[in-house]
């Protein structure tokens, strides 16, 4: 993953096994609901109104400068969604870079390429990393300061990459983060002999100066902008203790971060008597030091948890070396059998929708509220198939190396989800995106009409406003439609008699959520 080393035929393979998970699913679709939706909705939002994301807490700018320089310069090729959405996949890819020079500034060269693939094995970053996730951009910053704290002793450049992290991760809404990275920087020479040495303390010294410096400016932009601190720097999110869950993201590792942490705590059994060395202490304080400070967090969720791969996933390439081999077959051979399932399934849920066999899959199908179904789709068959074919074919020629275990895992999660995009990425999108809601009020509503809304979510409503075009107004404005969003089994609000139902529907398949429309003259 260095420039300084020629490519390789086999390099080039990883490289195009990385773009191969990169890709798939991060255009091709409308916003869907949840974390997508949400981050879209406050990237429009900020356009909409021209406003600085800086004083917002929900939009730190980082990601939201990046996301509408993607959409801008895609444009011409992409729709807007779509455009932003690439900004993700260059925070991951930025992470992944960044991880793989750390592993190899750590454990040597035969590391890098097996904490990258790793970290793509990670269950927990296979949708995040492909939605619109604002923490993205932190996930990229992190990783950068943990490259140049494992560069400290060894090179005085290592403090202004620091100082660079530093500033990303301010900008990416991650204040406290970048605080525990620096005060972990500043830790390591009591733990560690290597960081006492006269380029260490060069380079601590002038990494810790320019994050400070930077962080003064930035504050002091903030200050003239009228902007409270506390709001720009996200500091919401550790103030008070409503929502707090300390037991949240160690509760969750358990599959989020599957299958690193048992190569981590592989590594960690390995090296219990000779855990004083950067390899060991570094990952291991930094993952420590942000349970530590996420346990209090409010309202803890997978997306916000991605920073907590970086370093399982370097004490997994440590680990994966020194697996035993029946240890690392037995992780081979699970990643053959669990994906080779996994796909034949979505091959099974293919034929059900495209051909209608199995006939009563197909029924639960239209019961579940997929549309065409029986209707075949040719190309998705054809590029079903050839992505089939190419794991098939990479099983076949994969050659036995210490490597091994960890690339069939990656190659097969980035198979099966390569698979549901190309075989089910417009049929997942008519389920989770709101366009087929816009439509049916588009079909209804005039143009220069407006909608009242009652009990419609906050996302719900900017979803529909952005597909629809149509304007939307709280309750009790003088509008000839109303649009009511009822929950699950809720009762239907009761309506003055002069509104007569136009509509009632849902996203296909939908049960927890449904609209009702109304017009008066």
């Amino acid at each position: 993953m260095s420039s300084k080393y020629p490519l390789t035929l086999r390099q080039l393979g990883l490289l195009l096994l990385c773009a191969a998970w990169l890709l798939p699913g991060l255009i091709g679709h409308a916003p869907w609901k949840g974390g997508d939706g949400d981050h879209f909705i406050q990237l429009w939002q900020l356009l909409q109104r021209g406003g600085t994301p800086q004083a917002d807490p929900a939009t730190p700018p980082l990601y939201y400068w990046m996301a509408a320089a993607t959409a801008w310069l895609t444009a011409p090729l992409l729709d807007f969604p779509d455009g932003a959405r690439l900004a993700s996949g260059l925070f991951v890819a930025t992470a992944l870079f960044f991880l793989a020079r750390t592993a190899r500034a750590l454990y040597g060269a035969q590391a890098a390429w097996a904490a990258a693939l790793g970290l793509l094995g990670c269950v927990g970053l296979l949708v995040r990393g492909h939605e619109l996730n604002a923490y993205t951009a932190q996930f990229a910053a992190a990783a950068i300061m943990l490259y140049a704290l494992a560069r400290l002793p060894q090179t005085v450049h290592s403090g202004w990459v620091l100082a660079v992290g530093a500033a990303l991760m301010l900008l990416a809404g991650g204040a406290a983060e970048a605080l525990l990275f620096l005060v972990l920087a500043a830790s390591l020479p009591l733990l560690l002999a290597g960081y006492r040495s006269a380029t260490a303390w060069r380079a601590l010294a002038l990494g810790i100066a320019g994050a400070l410096l930077f962080g003064a400016a930035w504050l002091a932009l903030l200050e003239a902008q009228g902007i409270p601190r506390t709001q720009a720097l996200s500091l919401q999110r550790w103030l008070g203790s409503e929502g707090r869950d300390p037991f949240y993201f160690p509760g969750i590792l358990g599959w989020y971060a599957w299958p690193v942490w048992p190569l981590a705590a592989w590594a960690l059994y390995r090296e219990r008597r000779h855990w004083r060395t950067p390899g060991i202490v570094l990952p291991v304080a930094t993952l420590v030091g942000l349970l530590g400070l996420y346990a209090f967090a409010a309202h803890p969720a997978e997306e916000q948890g991605l920073i907590l791969l970086l370093p399982l996933a370097l004490l997994g390439a440590a680990g994966l070396f020194t697996l035993q081999r029946g240890a690392a077959n037995a992780l081979t051979w699970f990643a053959v059998m669990l994906f080779g399932f996994i796909g034949l399934v979505w091959w099974v849920y293919w034929s059900a929708h495209d051909l209608g066999v199995p006939t009563r899959l197909a029924v639960r199908l239209t019961k579940l509220g997929m549309t065409h179904v029986g209707e075949l789709r040719p190309w998705t068959l054809v590029l079903g198939a050839a992505v089939t074919v190419a794991w098939l074919v990479f099983l076949a020629r994969v050659e036995r190396s210490p490597l091994r275990p960890i690339l069939v895992w990656t190659a097969g999660i980035t198979f099966i989800w390569v698979l549901l995009m190309a075989l089910f990425q417009v049929p997942l999108d008519r389920r989770l995106s709101y366009a087929g809601v816009a439509e049916e009020l588009v079909a209804r509503v005039p143009a220069s009409e407006c909608i009242q809304t009652h009990q419609v979510r906050s996302q719900q409503r900017l979803l529909l406003a952005y597909h629809s075009g149509l304007q939307f107004v709280p309750a009790g404005v003088d509008c000839k439609w109303l649009l009511i969003e009822t929950r699950r089994r809720e009762p239907v609000p009761h309506v003055a008699p002069e509104w007569i139902k136009q509509w009632e529907g849902a996203r296909p398949g939908d049960r927890s959520d449904r609209f009702h429309l109304y017009a008066h003259d």
